[in-house]
Formats: C-alpha cells, structure tokens, sequence
C-alpha cells in the first residue's frame, strides 16, 4: 500500500496512519515529494518511484494534495491506476482549494504554494476516474483556512471545505469531525480506512454509507 503526504508535509506525516495500517495487516511505503511542484511534475515522480521499486499498484491512500497526484497519475499513466484495489483519498481538494486561491492572491502566498496551483489546487486537475475510491471529509473548522476571509464558505475542516472534496467518480463519501491535519492522527478515520481497504471488491457501490453516515 502506497501512503501519499500533502502540501508542506514529507513522509513523516504519514508514519502515524502507516503504523495504524500496518497493524491491521498491511504492508506500507511512504512517497515523498517536493510539495511546490507541480502536480504533474510529482505524478512523473511517482510513476517511475513505483516502477523502480517493482510496487504493484493495487492501493493508495492519499492526504490532500496527495490526491491530486494521484489523479494526476491515473491520468498521464492510466497503467498504474489499480483496476482491482482500493483508494481512500483524505480531505483532497480534488475540484481546487478556495482557500489555496485566495491565499495565491498575495506574493507570499504564491511563493508558499508555486508549482502546487498548477491544474491543482487552483483547479484544472483530471477528473477522478479511478474506482473503488472512498472520500474521507472533515467537518472540524480549526485550521489556516479560517484566516482567510471568505475562504471557507459551507462545512469544512479548516483547510477543505467538504464540497470541495466531492467528486462524480467517487465510490463513497464520508464526513467525520475531524480537521484538516487532525485526521493523520485520528483512531476513527484509520478505522474507517482500514474497513474500506479491507472490503470485499464485490459489496455493491449501494452498500457503502452516504455522506454524513
């Protein structure tokens, strides 16, 4: 299992979900990747990290940005797009963050963010095409989001609002009150990754719980 980091995170962020996973029976690695470049540019990365390793593709779990990669990767290299496993995406902004436009609006903030906002955070990322994929939105409002007037209109985690995070190709959509870097340490939301991950493919897209269960 492939555990994908976010927007100025390394592979640190991740060690606490990945000890999680590993003691439910799976065997993870970390990708690491320079967050102010662009999408793509990681998605390359990621691609030829995957085959040097020989990492079949089969599941994916991804925090913010790390979802766009992702969706970056399916795209540009549809072979790594995993047919038979299973993705869980967190908090990913895969439709663009207002928050990260707005904070572009200011010199610092296109400094802090660069290469992030290209066909990524500011919007333009393939759609998500990509099956067995399950959502994971926070609806705890702590976090930089709040700073920004204006940024975060709805229910959100402080970073993402959960519109932000929905998508048409998505197999299910769950929001748990968590925020936005909380959920790398919360019991519930590896739970619920965990029981996703280790469904059996055939359970019908209508028995997954809607938004909100």
């Amino acid at each position: 299992m492939v555990l994908i980091h976010g927007l100025w995170m390394g592979r640190w962020a991740m060690w606490p979900l990945a000890r999680r996973l590993e003691r439910a029976g799976f065997d993870t690695v970390i990708f690491g990747y320079p967050t102010r470049a662009t999408p793509l540019a990681n998605a390359d990365r990621l691609a030829d990290w995957l085959h040097d390793r020989g990492i079949p593709a089969s599941r994916f779990v991804a925090h913010s940005l790390g979802g766009i990669v992702l969706s970056h990767l399916f795209h540009r290299h549809p072979d790594t797009c995993p047919s038979e496993g299973r993705i869980v995406l967190m908090a990913s902004p895969v439709g663009g963050s207002n928050a990260a436009r707005s904070l572009a609006g200011g010199r610092l903030g296109r400094w802090l963010l660069a290469g992030s906002l290209e066909n990524g955070l500011a919007g333009g990322a393939p759609a998500w095409h990509a099956p067995h994929t399950l959502m994971l939105a926070g609806t705890r409002p702590l976090g930089p989001g709040r700073l920004l007037p204006g940024a975060l209109d709805g229910p959100n985690d402080g970073t993402v609002t959960v519109a932000e995070t929905r998508a048409a190709g998505l197999t299910a959509h769950r929001c748990l009150p968590v925020n936005h870097f909380g959920m790398l340490l919360s019991r519930r939301v590896a739970n619920e990754t965990i029981r996703f991950l280790s469904d059996r493919l055939e359970r019908p897209a209508s028995g997954t719980r809607p938004s909100g269960a």
